[in-house]
């Protein structure tokens, strides 16, 4: 049997056959879950041609995309089992408690989120990571919609759980966003260190509905498993990294998130050229398929460059 479901980055629909109910989603131990993710085909086309995915109407008979993507079947491991086993220089993610002074529907103010919740996310990469400086380059509101991801060919009033495996930016991007933001400090910036991390964490909790998986970086084989692709807006263009599914790469999600638990991951890394992995590949899934949820994913995410000056 075939549905019809709402890819998140494309914003279009595809048909997903489903399997057995027991192939399709089985519990193992503990929180570990099998479930299926979204990846970019393995398709000679890519050989040639770029991938990308146009986030507004062009009005013309130019197509949307031509993201070419399956889901592919996983084990997803409970981080909470593991976490202290991980470091975030090899696997590219970690666990920091947070304690925000926003209460819940405080998320609904833009701008307490600018000049309250943004600072204090920035606070604390700073001193985890003990950088020089730290940028918040966005934040996103995520509340998923009671219908999704069943497509109703209508807009959402919100960002919607991103479910293909996928990194936020290109190490190129990240230059280009540099570039922009510094202007002539741009080659000071580029001369250190730096790396965009992202800080994660639900709205409510605990998370059941659509949490956050995250790859593990060191599983990765960036070179075979990682497609750069545009992301077109009507404004400006982003370059993202696809990621292919390899049997090897080794997933995890925090079990029962609170608000009160930020889950930071890599997206890009200015030692990429020398060897260091591009980040840590992530995705949302469903934890348990047509299982009405009490409390539906609702998430905020803020994307931070994060920089040392050289030593």
């Amino acid at each position: 049997m075939s549905t019809e479901v709402l890819d998140t980055e494309s914003q279009n629909i595809v048909k997903v056959v489903e399997n057995d109910v027991g192939d399709y989603h089985s519990r193992q131990s503990q929180s570990d879950v099998v479930t299926q993710i979204f990846f970019l085909d393995r398709d000679e086309l890519y050989d040639t041609v770029k991938p990308y995915v146009i986030r507004y109407d062009v009005k013309t008979c130019v197509p949307s995309e031509n993201i070419k993507r399956s889901l592919c079947p996983l084990t997803v491991k409970d981080l909470r089992h593991v976490k202290e086993q991980l470091s975030f220089a090899d696997c590219g993610f970690q666990v920091l408690p947070l304690n925000s002074s926003l209460e819940y529907n405080d998320f609904e103010d833009e701008e307490m989120i600018r000049t309250v919740h943004v600072p204090e996310i920035l606070g604390r990469v700073r001193e985890t990571f003990r950088a020089s400086d730290v940028h918040a380059l966005e934040h996103v509101v995520r509340r998923r919609h009671p219908t999704w991801p069943v497509a109703t060919g209508e807009s959402y009033d919100h960002e919607q759980p991103a479910s293909r495996a996928h990194l936020d930016f290109s190490y190129d991007a990240v230059v280009d966003i540099i570039q922009h933001l510094y202007e002539h400090e741009a080659d000071r910036v580029l001369a250190g260190r730096w790396q965009v991390i992202n800080a994660w964490h639900p709205l409510r909790g605990p998370t059941r509905d659509w949490p956050l998986a995250v790859c593990h970086a060191a599983t990765v084989d960036f070179e075979d498993d990682a497609v750069p692709g545009d992301i077109v807006q009507i404004d400006r263009v982003t370059e993202n990294l696809q990621i292919h599914h390899r049997e090897d790469q080794r997933w995890y999600y925090l079990s029962d998130q609170m608000p009160s638990e930020m889950l930071l991951f890599k997206n890009a890394d200015s030692e990429t050229p020398h060897g260091a992995s591009c980040g840590a590949p992530h995705a949302s899934f469903d934890l348990n398929p047509g299982v009405e949820k009490e409390v539906r994913r609702e998430s905020i995410e803020v994307r931070i460059l994060v920089m040392w000056d050289e030593q």
